[in-house]
């Protein structure tokens, strides 16, 4: 539980700085220091437990890890820094609330996976917490 609020308390400080700091700077240049630290602190764990380096020994396994490399990686975090810089931080946070649910509907819908009253529930308590997030409280009319 430590951890989860960890990474939550990380992952929000990152993105109030990049908001406040990194106007100045591209969404690669952003992209490319995540990644970078990113890559470097996951080969030091796998070395450091005994994992090693595994690399895929068949194509579908490449394609798998190109699609998510590019796609699921760089274009996303582009996208992500990008709208970091004309959004406000609150709205583009709530992108990682949204994947299970997206990751629910899409294996339901590509993969003809069964959605569970749970998950469904699940889902819509997820989209009601985000609507009533951002709904923005009427403010009372003057009087005149």
């Amino acid at each position: 539980m430590a951890a989860i609020i960890g990474g939550a308390t990380c992952a929000a400080a990152a993105n109030v700085a990049t908001k406040r700091h990194g106007r100045n700077i591209h969404p690669a240049a952003l992209n490319a220091s995540s990644m970078g630290i990113g890559a470097v602190l996951l080969l030091a764990m796998a070395v450091a437990t005994g994992e090693g380096v595994k690399l895929p020994h068949d194509a579908t396994s490449w394609m798998a890890v190109g699609y998510l490399s590019l796609v699921g990686s760089i274009v996303a975090f582009l996208i992500y820094f990008s709208l970091l810089k004309t959004w406000d931080s609150t709205t583009v946070s709530f992108f990682g609330v949204f994947t299970p649910a997206i990751a629910l509907f899409l294996g339901a819908a590509v993969l003809g996976e069964r959605l569970s009253p749970w998950s469904l529930a699940g889902s819509v308590l997820i989209l009601a917490g985000v609507a009533l997030t951002l709904v923005r409280p009427r403010r009372p009319a003057l009087a005149s």
